[in-house]
């Protein structure tokens, strides 16, 4: 295997001039940049990068932390962030929290010891207090999916109560007076702001809520079919469901469709995400679109200008705001 003392050899240069041309670290003849480089071609010579990351303090990786790897909503955010870094040179390492706060606070350190140059967090188990010591640090980092007071501008987030109040409203502008709400068991502020959405639409309408139709569950398929069941057992009369995410939706469709209730016939349904699933679900979910993949890129956009201001600065706010997708999933009363 060659090593760099061969390259400088075969390139007939010093060892130095390889070496700043590989970290491109000062200017270089370009006749001897040219040599040096098509000797590395020919002798397949690939540098050092631990080495590389001693000498010029930098790995050329961004750390980025998830909620869960197996989720469709976060294969989008690790998509859009890679799709920038990758742009730009670099690569992304990824590790999940599964908003549990001891996996969340090593998969923070794991990066941290990886040396990434820079970070992308999704943490709603941690207190602010934990993500700001992070943010005080010298390392660039943009959190994603959460508003910290103060730290707004390091913050890529969405106005969650305004998406679950599109949603309810929706229902109740169809016609639908008896909505079930089926939400996270996680204590998150996305999980909160729903609530505070979907109560918000029934006080404006002048509707009661019935906090019997708030079931809660994990945000998942199997937490969907688990509160579904729940709504139903309960005998309420709904004639329509919010859903926390698509997933939720996903598991409460399959529930009803189990048990023969029609759809949208006996109860429509909206989700929350419109993640591919909402797609593919029949009927066809309305659902609340959440641009992860545009607050992946944004942030990941965001962290490489603090990193160094050769990367585009973009100027757009970094509150994004959703919006209703209407597919098949809702009648009219």
């Amino acid at each position: 295997m060659a090593n760099i003392k061969d390259v400088a050899r075969a390139a007939g240069v010093s060892v130095s001039t390889v070496s700043r041309v590989i970290n491109d670290s000062a200017s270089v003849v370009p006749e001897k940049k040219q040599a040096v480089l098509k000797a590395m071609a020919e002798m397949k010579y690939q540098p050092n990068t631990l080495a590389r990351a001693l000498v010029n303090n930098r790995t050329d990786c961004i750390g980025l932390l998830v909620g869960e790897i197996e989720s469709p909503f976060f294969g989008q955010l690790m998509a859009g962030v890679h799709r920038i870094v990758m742009d730009a040179g670099k690569h992304v390492i990824v590790t999940a929290g599964y908003h549990k706060p001891d996996l969340e606070r090593s998969s923070i350190r794991f990066l941290q010891e990886r040396r990434c140059d820079g970070l992308i967090i999704h943490s709603k188990a941690l207190p602010d207090e934990e993500i700001i010591e992070l943010l005080e640090q010298d390392t660039p980092v943009m959190v994603i999916n959460r508003l910290i007071p103060g730290w707004e501008d390091h913050c890529v987030y969405l106005d969650n109560e305004y998406g679950a109040y599109l949603a309810t409203r929706h229902l109740i502008n169809k016609g639908h007076k008896k909505i079930a709400y089926i939400g996270t068991n996680i204590e998150i502020e996305d999980g909160n702001h729903r609530v505070k959405g979907y109560s918000k639409a029934f006080t404006e309408a002048g509707l009661n809520i019935d906090n019997r139709a708030i079931v809660k569950a994990f945000p998942d398929e199997e937490g969907g079919h688990a509160a579904m069941a729940e709504v139903l057992q309960r005998d309420l009369g709904v004639t329509a469901v919010f859903a926390y995410n698509d997933a939720m939706a996903a598991g409460a469709m399959l529930m009803m469709q189990d048990a023969a209730i029609a759809l949208p016939e006996q109860i429509s349904i909206v989700g929350f995400d419109d993640v591919i699933l909402a797609r593919i679900l029949k009927p066809h979910l309305t659902t609340i679109r959440y641009p992860i993949n545009e607050m992946g890129a944004l942030a990941a956009q965001l962290v490489l200008h603090r990193l160094n201001e050769k990367y585009q600065k973009v100027d757009q706010p970094l509150r994004f705001t959703p919006r209703l997708v209407e597919r098949q999933s809702v009648r009219s009363m």
